[in-house]
């Protein structure tokens, strides 16, 4: 495959995932309307969100098995077609022509959440394919691109919605609608091999729980998805609450912590493709770790608008931090998945990582919300993230040697067959 053709299913691949997160962050400026419409209780509202990452918990080592079997780029175009569909779903459900429009809703957003799935489960899968030696690289900048969709979402959603509910979600279809031929040319360009489906019809989803190099890289995912899922679902009520900060304010700087993390993703990318993955997820738990006993120390001494600004550059921080836990995380999956069971798997494995990545979105709201009623304390409520951090890199250090082992040794084998 040449240059060419790489650099235009890289760019079908960023189409794509900034596609799934729009979706994903469209409907938040959307809720407090859904809410007056349809008598929610808040419970009701939120629940709304968080539906988008169950089928990636429940599903995700289905996708990774149908990725195998029949190639990543057929399922990133069938999924695009099917967050078309369920983008114009929210319509039907907005316009209550055939009753209650909730229980619509919450379907489209189980099913909005499936496409999403499979389109990350299949464009790391193919990614890890295309880009093997320069897969650290590639991976971090695919989460910085889709970081982008993650922010035009509420920004489209919002605008367009306090316009046209109609033109909003017709915007949200055209989207997934204006990529999916773009996927569908590249499944001509991508051959994929009917080899491909013979070790998974071998492997259990068991075995990634069981082989204890690859529960301990799960279990790190968990670890550091928790803090960004408590942080994301934290963070606004302690700009407004702690801080006093606005709404307007509170937007911005979301919005530059957003981009802190994507510009994280691409960074720690580059180094994991140079240097291999291990030492800097040593450096990215130690820098989160003390970037949130900071933030926690600065809430509880400092007052005004200089805490303000302190606690807003610290979590920045922790932000470019907490994707050096993260990132490197993908070529991990990718090598050992690979050394442990041969080529062939990548889809299952990456299918796996992201039932471990959407238990820790889910577990860091469910997490941060009793902590702070236990402890009526923003102070003791974010210094106390830091205990799943320790625990990170307590687990990182414990099994270097193996991590870096298993790293080395597939990266030598790959060097071996160019």
């Amino acid at each position: 495959m040449n240059e060419r053709q790489l650099k235009f299913l890289f760019f079908v691949l960023c189409a794509a995932f900034i596609a799934n997160l729009l979706g994903y962050a469209f409907i938040v400026p959307i809720l407090p309307s859904w809410k007056t419409q349809f008598a929610l209780n808040n419970t009701q509202a939120t629940a709304l969100v968080s539906l988008w990452a169950v089928p990636l918990f429940l599903l995700g080592p289905m996708t990774g098995r149908v990725v195998d079997r029949f190639g990543a780029m057929p399922i990133i175009f069938i999924s695009l077609v099917l967050l078309t569909i369920t983008s114009l779903l929210y319509l039907v459900a907005v316009q209550e022509k055939y009753g209650s429009g909730f229980y619509l809703l919450a379907i489209a957003r189980l099913l909005h959440g499936l496409a999403g799935a499979s389109i990350m489960t299949a464009g790391f899968s193919l990614a890890s394919e295309l880009w093997p030696l320069k897969f650290g690289e590639t991976s971090g900048q695919l989460i910085g691109i889709a970081v982008i969709g993650g922010l035009l979402g509420p920004v489209i959603g919002g605008i367009t919605f306090a316009y046209s509910p109609t033109l909003a979600f017709l915007t949200l279809a055209a989207v997934p609608a204006l990529v999916s031929p773009l996927a569908f040319i590249s499944m001509r360009t991508v051959k994929h091999h009917q080899s491909k489906a013979g070790p998974t019809s071998t492997i259990s989803i068991m075995a990634f729980i069981k082989e204890p190099m690859l529960f301990r890289i799960g279990m790190l995912v968990v670890l550091a998805t928790l803090a960004t899922g408590a942080l994301e679902a934290g963070v606004p009520l302690l700009l407004q609450e702690a801080l006093g900060l606005g709404s307007a304010s509170i937007g911005l700087i979301l919005l530059g912590l957003i981009l802190f993390q994507g510009l994280g993703g691409w960074f720690w990318g580059v180094k994991v493709d140079q240097k291999g993955p291990i030492r800097y997820m040593i450096w990215g738990w130690i820098l989160v770790s003390i970037s949130l006993l900071v933030c926690g120390f600065v809430i509880w001494f400092v007052t005004g608008n200089q805490s303000v600004w302190i606690v807003v550059g610290v979590l920045a921080i922790f932000q470019f931090a907490i994707a050096a836990t993260q990132v490197p995380m993908l070529p991990m999956i990718d090598t050992a998945t690979n050394q442990l069971f041969g080529s062939g798997s990548a889809g299952l494995a990456f299918g796996a990582f992201g039932t471990a990545w959407a238990a820790g979105t889910i577990l860091g709201p469910l997490a941060i919300g009793p902590m702070l009623d236990l402890t009526n304390s923003w102070a003791l409520t974010v210094s106390a993230l830091t205990i799943p951090m320790v625990i990170g890199l307590w687990i990182t250090i414990a099994n270097k040697e193996m991590l870096t082992t298993c790293y080395q040794d597939e990266m030598n084998a790959r060097l071996g067959d160019e």
